[in-house]
């Protein structure tokens, strides 16, 4: 398995750094931080999510697009449920074992859970906008997570 936050540091998911094949499927458009996490760990995880199936990250890109829950932090919930869960949610742990100690992590170490708090202590706001920071450090919280619960 491949490290997330390794691949995200390579410049995975922003445009200057695409494949000529990622260019032609996604022009010259950055993706957003639910993105470059969920589409990041279909690579990175072997996920076997098809094209389509990442389209699910869309409205998530900042904080739902009002600040609320950190795009990342959803991408990230959202391999969690994808690796750990059952049929339905109710038939594993999946709350109290997993999605609750690695959102105390993330809060542990990033101090919020909010695009705005995010935003606000970790992104370049000038010369053109960038959360990348946010990115990796949840990339490499997702990577630590995954790796415990994998043993």
């Amino acid at each position: 398995m491949e490290s997330l936050k390794k691949l995200l540091e390579s410049g995975f998911g922003k445009a200057d750094c695409y494949t000529a094949a990622e260019k032609e499927l996604y022009g010259d458009v950055n993706m957003n931080c639910c993105e470059r996490i969920l589409y990041g760990a279909n690579q990175a995880y072997a996920l076997g999510l098809k094209k389509e199936d990442l389209r699910l990250a869309a409205p998530f890109g900042g904080g739902m697009g009002v600040g609320t829950v950190c795009g990342a932090v959803s991408g990230c919930l959202m391999v969690l449920g994808l690796l750990y869960s059952g049929k339905l949610e109710k038939e594993t742990a999946l709350k109290e074992s997993i999605t609750i100690p690695f959102l105390q992590r993330v809060k542990k170490k990033q101090g919020g859970l909010t695009c705005h708090y995010n935003k606000a202590h970790y992104a370049i706001q000038e010369p053109v906008f960038d959360c990348s920071a946010v990115i990796l450090s949840l990339a490499e919280c997702l990577d630590e997570t995954v790796a415990s619960l994998n043993g």
